[in-house]
């Protein structure tokens, strides 16, 4: 396994995709070093290689953290790593921590390296400075995802070139510190990010983008005030809409946000993108969203398995909402003992055959719908709770669900809460957002003490509910909050301590 210390020397390992749009079937690592950052035309595929390092984030880990940690969604497969973000029983030598960790410094690494080396290059100063602002947006989301995940985590900032040694220099960075700089790069790459984009460039960042991650961020630190301003300029009516208030809004089927024939739609702010065709850049989200042992059953892709909906979460949809039949399926046919899975459809394309792992799905980070919530949450907090039931009750609306009324803001927090499981589903923010309200433990103790049944192993229908080994009832602990560091990550730097509880 890699460590940060062989992550943060790549300078020429920019795997550039030919995603959809403005990707391009540009090998950086095929120009030699000293002409890497030479031309324009090589910085914009170095760009464009940060870009691709999204990818395997999104595709083969943040869903794990996001959902799976959670009361959402479970692995079935006792054998498979993930198994154990379902039972909070993670150790630091799960693979799963160690491709989180690798992948993201590598984004890092290679965003610090355009920065660096980028003023140097002779080019339109309008479009270097907008490479440089969608460097700093794509930093600031590696490392808001690793602060909270990991709490203190190694800052760096700076390309280190050949000095690997230098590598060893950076132990934990407080998390205050680490905020600090997500702050400063998103405040920075707002100012110097367009708007939009014609059809060619969409996926790449944009000031909408940054000011939506930059709101989320201020939420998750507590600064509910500075938050409603910045969340405010994306939404109209509000006390600092501005300009980019007329930019996104939702759309008005809810299966429309997820249909590959309507990607980068109107209600999304920013989404990691992928192309089927079998050139490698495809995502695995339809195929490793299904049913253990479905077979062709659903999707023509052969052998299926991976996580499922929890049950729990299938039957928190109330009557009428028109988001379950898009978020959650029930497979009741099969060829194992394990006959029936619910499952999320979010990823499903009308059924349609397609190579395992190259499906044309993005994953949508941020969407205008989280927006609202986000923005109907942080004037909760701050005391409007009247006011932040507007934005709540336009999400409702568009589900097929009667408005809320009369909220006190404790009430409205549970709501929102709610809102957000049901809305964002299977996009990887509900163990983030329990995190963030400080509800985890409150919530998923509640969740396994209910659902727990004896013996262990799962019986049909397979409905995520676990126990212990033991036979005792799962129960999150204060230090579950946070992951343990990778294991390989600490023999390599001894500076690196472990979080408390691991």
């Amino acid at each position: 396994m890699k460590r940060l210390l062989l992550i943060l020397l790549l300078v020429t390992g920019f795997l550039v995709s030919c995603q959809q749009s403005f990707m391009e079937l540009t090998d950086p690592t095929k120009i030699p070093t000293d002409k890497l950052f030479s031309t324009a035309t090589n910085v914009s595929a170095a760009v464009t290689g940060v870009y691709s390092q999204l990818q395997p984030i999104y595709n083969n880990s943040y869903f794990i953290f996001g959902e799976m940690a959670s009361d959402n969604a479970y692995e079935p497969v006792s054998a498979n790593a993930r198994y154990f973000f379902s039972i909070f029983n993670v150790e630091e030598n799960n693979p799963n921590l160690q491709t989180m960790w690798t992948d993201s410094y590598r984004c890092i690494s290679r965003a610090n390296t355009v920065l660096a080396r980028a003023g140097a290059v002779s080019m339109d100063t309008t479009l270097r400075n907008r490479y440089l602002a969608e460097m700093k947006f794509i930093r600031a989301l590696n490392y808001f995802n690793l602060v909270r995940i990991w709490g203190a985590v190694p800052l760096v900032t700076e390309d280190l070139g050949d000095n690997y040694q230098k590598a060893y220099d950076y132990g934990r960075t407080p998390a205050t510190e680490v905020y600090a700089q997500i702050t400063k790069d998103l405040r920075e790459a707002a100012a110097g990010l367009p708007s939009t984009y014609p059809a060619a460039d969409l996926g790449r960042a944009t000031r909408t983008a940054a000011k939506g991650l930059l709101g989320k961020v201020l939420l998750t630190q507590g600064q509910y005030q500075q938050a409603a301003a910045v969340l405010g300029e994306l939404i109209p009516g509000t006390a600092t809409a501005g300009n980019l208030a007329s930019i996104h809004t939702l759309e008005t089927n809810y299966d429309n946000v997820f249909s590959t024939a309507n990607e980068m739609n109107k209600e999304i702010l920013f989404a990691v993108r992928y192309l089927s065709g079998g050139v490698s850049l495809g995502s695995g989200f339809a195929s490793n969203f299904l049913p253990t042992y479905s077979g062709t059953d659903i999707i023509r892709v052969g052998l299926s398995g991976g996580p499922m909906i929890r049950q729990d979460l299938a039957n928190a949809f109330p009557e009428g909402d028109r988001r379950k039949a898009v978020s959650v399926g029930y497979y009741t046919k099969g060829n194992s003992a394990a006959t029936s899975d619910y499952y999320t459809r979010k990823y499903i394309v009308n059924g349609a055959p397609f190579a395992r792992n190259d499906g044309d799905n993005d994953w949508i980070v941020l969407r205008y719908a989280d927006v609202l919530l986000m923005y109907a949450e942080a004037l909760n907090e701050g005391g409007q709770a009247t006011e932040a039931l507007a934005y709540l009750n336009t999400v409702r609306t568009r589900a097929g669900l009667s408005p809320l009324a009369n909220q006190s803001q404790a009430q409205l927090r549970l709501a929102l809460e709610n809102e957000r499981r049901l809305e964002l589903s299977y996009e990887g923010h509900r163990w983030f957002d329990l995190v963030r309200t400080n509800r985890l433990l409150p919530v998923l103790n509640a969740f396994y003490t209910k659902y727990a049944q004896i013996p262990s192993t799962p019986q049909v229908p397979n409905n995520g509910l676990f126990v212990n080994s033991g036979g005792s009832v799962v129960q999150v602990q204060a230090y579950q909050t946070l992951f343990p560091l990778p294991l390989s990550e600490r023999q390599y730097n001894p500076k690196l301590t472990q979080n408390e509880g691991y």
